[in-house]
């Protein structure tokens, strides 16, 4: 199998990694077969040695970088040579940064006269901007899904009262649980199944993670970490901006063995979702269990 590995500049800054995400997925859909993936120039070298450590047949490295600067001239290609020499099995070739393409110049002049047009049709009132940036649409439904967590590594960073529920609510499910934060809520060790890593968020904390849950109160934490996993390619709950995750965990309620049900407002009223649970429990509980034992007997 051949890779390709995207090197990018680190950026704590939410969405900014919007384009890079639009690349990856690109490579993904017209290259089937080939293991893309990315990392940072911070990541470089241990995100490399990890993919050579797969099973590859070779490793293409684009610097999604416009200067040929001290990053390409000399950071990147003394990793690759590093490398080169541990796994002499596995060609590892090197591309030109961005900047350096005899393509990028005419991809440049493009974009300015397409700008340019679109400027003088809409000074003609013909034109609508399609290409502008839009605001995120906040009436598209959520897809709701039941995941298999057993087995997988899952990351929460912070360690306060919050992250300490999202733990609780993710014991049953078998998942390996680490929990980073230089501070922790006393409670955490008295659950023996987790890893606890009583220091700061290391973009490194991410190695092998399948899914990541942001339960910090500082939001440039909480920004790096969401920019880190988009760049690996990692499910994000943000308990600080639903809007900012993939995926949001909807109140869940179990009756008997068999019957969950959840209620969810889309992440948009915890408080409303938090009552709904409440009611249900209260008006439906006894009978929903009753339903289960009359429907196994």
């Amino acid at each position: 199998m051949k890779a390709i590995l995207i090197i990018a500049h680190h950026c704590i800054l939410p969405g900014a990694y919007k384009g890079f995400e639009g690349i990856l997925d690109k490579l993904h859909h017209d290259l089937p077969g080939t293991r893309v993936a990315s990392t940072s120039l911070l990541d470089l070298e241990n995100d490399l040695r990890t993919l050579l450590r797969e099973d590859v047949e070779s490793v293409t490295l684009l610097p999604f970088l416009l200067l040929n600067g001290q990053h390409t001239k000399n950071d990147v290609p003394r990793v690759v040579a590093k490398l080169q020499a541990e796994y002499p099995q596995i060609p590892i070739t090197l591309m030109p940064c961005l900047g350096d393409w005899k393509e990028f110049a005419s991809m440049v002049v493009d974009g300015i006269r397409n700008v340019q047009n679109d400027f003088a049709q809409s000074a003609a009132g013909t034109t609508s901007y399609p290409n502008a940036p839009q605001e995120r649409a906040h009436s598209s439904s959520l897809f709701s899904i039941e995941l298999n967590l057993e087995g997988r590594n899952v990351l929460v960073v912070g360690g306060g009262r919050i992250a300490l529920r999202k733990v609780k609510t993710l014991l049953p499910t078998g998942a390996h649980i680490t929990v980073v934060a230089p501070q922790l809520d006393p409670e955490f060790t008295t659950i023996s199944s987790i890893v606890l890593k009583s220091r700061p968020y290391e973009p490194l904390d991410l190695r092998g993670i399948f899914m990541v849950f942001i339960c910090t109160d500082k939001p440039a934490v909480n920004a790096q970490v969401s920019n880190d996993a988009r760049a690996r390619r990692i499910l994000v709950n943000n308990a600080c901006d639903y809007l900012d995750g993939d995926f949001i965990v909807p109140a869940r309620m179990d009756f008997g063995e068999n019957i969950a049900v959840t209620v969810s407002t889309q992440g948009r009223a915890p408080s409303l979702a938090k009552k709904l649970k409440q009611k249900i429990q209260e008006d439906w509980g006894e009978s929903l269990v009753q339903v289960e034992r009359d429907f196994l007997h």
